[in-house]
């Protein structure tokens, strides 16, 4: 490998791991506030929180790498340009086709790391996302239920107590009051768990004792009934967790190549594509990057955000339209990365030119012959 080469590939990696450093900074303060303002809320136990945030990974950087392609490939070339670094290569007889091949040099160990994330990692960390909540919410339905403490219910529909909450979700000396317009109910038992039973997050008691009646005791003409009961399948509305249902994205790639689901097979669609867009974005940041002695080096980096939209939703537009049935998913989303990258490869304003060449001299000789033509006459 040649100096020059390690140079290039040295910036474009510096370059590289400062964007994403950026954008994964940004992309995450979002979702950490949007966790957090859940563990609040007790959607989630505050004890997840962090994994949740580390399993997100993989889907982020399934959307960002592309960006971060095309971003850090600007910035790094275009500092070349802007320290007339480039127009010393260009004077010493580099071509332009070389920095396009050191380029997909540098993006093709990014586009199979963003390939193996995309077909492998994602659909796991998915799963194992919906897995983690899931069991957390079964150990702890509310994360603001406090253990030694009368934890007062939602709309001040009762009290629940426990003495003690273990870490595999087991209860110890439960008492709960229910009392509403037409309910009034006291259980106690000494030991109690959650299950998910039928899809629903079930409070199971044993060998506990119900009273019904001790608070509407003039009401009931002075009875109260008194129930034992070896085991009993409490749903109480309030502390009822909503089960995580099967996420679509967590379907291995797999299963997907023998599926006849359209939606399977958009899905496929778009696993295949993202990685290809590293390299035609990383190649169009390279056409972009070029900038005059009076530019700044972030004079088109508004341009490149606005393509990288574009971009992005097309690809999100052709696999709304494979999953509908109205784009074929035989033509899939190839056409879009390859419009790109015809874009990225051929340089117009030289096709331009070049015809505009061809168009003058065509004329010229045919004036010439016409002129010859009459001086013989």
């Amino acid at each position: 490998m040649r100096i020059l080469d390690k140079y290039l590939l040295k910036e474009l990696l510096k370059t590289f791991l400062a964007v994403l450093t950026v954008l994964l900074l940004i992309t995450f303060g979002s979702e950490a506030t949007q966790l957090l303002a859940m563990a609040v809320e007790g959607k989630i136990p505050a004890s997840v929180v962090f994994q949740v945030l580390l399993l997100k990974i993989p889907p982020a950087l399934e959307v960002i790498l592309p960006l971060v392609a095309l971003l850090s490939v600007m910035l790094a070339m275009g500092r070349l340009y802007q320290d007339q670094e480039m127009v010393v290569m260009t004077s010493c007889g580099i071509s332009p086709n070389y920095f396009q091949k050191v380029m997909i040099v540098f993006l093709l160990p990014i586009v199979l790391l963003t390939a193996w994330i995309s077909l492998v990692v994602t659909p796991w960390s998915y799963h194992a996302e919906r897995t983690l909540v899931t069991e957390a919410q079964t150990a702890t339905p509310v994360s603001g239920l406090v253990a030694g403490r009368f934890n007062v219910l939602p709309n001040n529909q009762g009290v629940f107590y426990t003495k003690s909450i273990s870490e595999s979700g087991e209860l110890e000396n439960i008492w709960i009051q229910r009392l509403s317009a037409d309910f009034d109910q006291i259980l106690t038992a000494p030991e109690g768990r959650f299950e998910w039973i039928d899809d629903r997050l079930i409070l199971v008691l044993e060998l506990g004792v119900t009273y019904q009646g001790m608070h509407r005791y003039q009401e009931m003409d002075g009875t109260v009934v008194v129930q034992k009961f070896e085991r009993m399948e409490l749903l109480i509305p309030e502390l009822s967790a909503q089960p995580t249902r099967p996420a679509k994205y967590e379907v291995k790639t797999s299963e997907l190549w023998g599926s006849d689901d359209l939606q399977h097979q958009a899905l496929l669609q778009w696993r295949l594509v993202t990685p290809f867009g590293v390299l035609v974005l990383g190649l169009i940041g390279l056409k972009m990057s070029k900038t005059g002695p009076r530019e700044g080096r972030f004079a088109k980096i508004f341009l490149a955000l606005v393509l990288y939209i574009v971009y992005n939703q097309f690809l999100v537009v052709g696999r709304d339209g494979i999953a509908d049935g109205t784009w074929s998913n035989y033509i899939g989303l190839w056409p879009i990365p390859l419009i790109f990258l015809v874009f990225a490869l051929l340089d117009v304003k030289r096709v331009f030119t070049r015809f505009l060449l061809r168009k003058n001299r065509g004329g010229g000789n045919l004036k010439g012959h016409s002129a010859q033509q009459g001086s013989e006459s």
